[in-house]
């Protein structure tokens, strides 16, 4: 599958419009749940602008960085026989501060396919992939990983309902995925958690928008975790 580079301009007027947000656009959304401090902040920006401060974050990091980068390899010779794409409107990084000092990070993707060059005609594909979510050991159970899900799961309800709606003009199918690897105990629970949040995500998107009339078919999300725990 090929994937729309968002941040690029087509050669002709696109009526459907169907680049995803950029990371900038989705900031100014308030999609932000509140932090369980008021004096933190968290940011959203592409995974490329992810701050080198990571780099100072403890060695169950860096461990478990190691595991999740080996498995991205894989995968990116995956997409190139699929024809996928990242760039920096797909791939995403979210960074919370506490007093200046990097807290927390989660990395994932967000990625469509070409509905110009689908695989079918009546339906497109719509991947959320998780890369990982960390957070420092002396800033957890504050609640700071279910925020940065919750966060996740935001941005592809904003994905999806756009989706939706356009692709109902042409009586296009959207499929939702979700895929992500668990390293750890702890990774595997925020998996779960994420993977039912996608799910419930999904139904109601598609039960306020049959509400107000939007002619949509639904498929339930297909759920690809991977545990290595």
């Amino acid at each position: 599958m090929e994937f729309l580079r968002g941040s690029s301009s087509p050669p002709h007027p696109d009526p459907l419009n169907l680049a995803l947000l950029t990371t900038a656009e989705l900031a100014m959304l308030g999609i932000t749940p509140s932090l369980p401090k008021q004096d933190w902040q968290l940011a959203i920006k592409p995974l490329s602008q992810l701050t080198k401060e990571v780099n100072c974050l403890d060695d169950d990091y860096h461990q478990v960085q190691a595991v999740i980068e080996e498995n991205q390899m894989t995968a990116s010779l995956n997409n190139q026989q699929h024809n996928r794409q990242s760039d920096d409107v797909s791939d995403v990084a979210l960074e919370v501060y506490a007093q200046g000092e990097i807290v927390a990070v989660a990395t994932f993707s967000r990625c469509l396919e070409d509905y110009k060059n689908p695989r079918k005609s009546t339906e497109l594909f719509y991947e959320l992939t998780l890369h990982s979510i960390y957070v420092k050991k002396a800033f957890r159970e504050l609640g700071l990983a279910t925020c940065l899900c919750e966060l996740i799961i935001n941005i592809a309800r904003t994905d999806c309902d756009d989706l939706f709606r356009k692709l109902a003009q042409r009586s296009i199918q959207l499929k939702l995925w979700f895929s992500a690897l668990a390293i750890t105990q702890g990774g595997e629970a925020i998996c779960d958690l994420l993977s039912e949040s996608f799910v419930e995500m999904a139904d109601d998107v598609i039960d306020d928008l049959i509400e107000e009339g939007v002619p949509v078919r639904y498929q339930e999300p297909m759920i690809f975790v991977d545990c290595l725990a």
